[in-house]
């Protein structure tokens, strides 16, 4: 077992590059099964920062396989220096006008659901789209309930586990890694 130690705790790979890839690949045939026909390309609202890997993947991915979609981003913060969340942050709003349109929320993973839930909240709100769709690369099994589906989902029943890696972060670092990787250390 190929092990690393990051910000001096030790992980192990949870899910390798290829094996990401191939997740993407999936979910990006399925989204272009769903909007292939639609009459208004959908918006692949990516959630940063950590979705900004995923999602820069997942739209390369769609363009590769021919779905026309617009990208925007929103920017919410709820971790801070440990890994213990506290309250929802918007950093930074939705530049479209989301008003009357499909949107696909872009998330790395869910972790308790706290977020998702605030930003489900947030988009019904303000300028609320014909329709919200989620899209995340993972699901942790210990999350809150969720008041939406996730529709397109790569890795269910994750452990609660901090994980880092491919967008996820510790501490604001390492999220370059390819891999994502997961904390084996109580």
């Amino acid at each position: 077992m190929k092990t690393k130690k990051i910000n001096g705790a030790n992980y192990k790979i949870l899910f390798s590059e290829e094996m990401i890839a191939e997740k993407i690949k999936e979910l990006a045939a399925m989204i272009k099964g769903d909007y292939a026909t639609a009459e208004k390309s959908p918006i692949l609202l990516i959630v940063l920062t950590g979705g900004m890997v995923f999602g820069v993947d997942l739209i390369k991915e769609l363009d590769r396989i021919g779905l026309v979609h617009h990208v925007d981003t929103v920017g919410l913060k709820r971790y801070g220096k440990d890994e213990h969340g506290g309250a929802v942050k918007i950093l930074s709003e939705p530049h479209a006008d989301l008003t009357g349109r499909d949107v696909i929320v872009v998330e790395d993973v869910i972790d308790h659901g706290i977020t998702m839930n605030f930003l489900d909240d947030y988009l019904k709100n303000s300028n609320p789209p014909a329709s919200i769709t989620y899209c995340a690369l993972g699901l942790k099994r210990n999350h809150a309930p969720l008041q939406f589906e996730v529709k397109y989902l790569g890795f269910n029943d994750l452990s609660p586990a901090w994980i880092v890696g491919y967008g996820l972060d510790s501490e604001q670092a390492f999220r370059g890694l390819q891999d994502i990787w997961v904390k084996i250390d109580p």
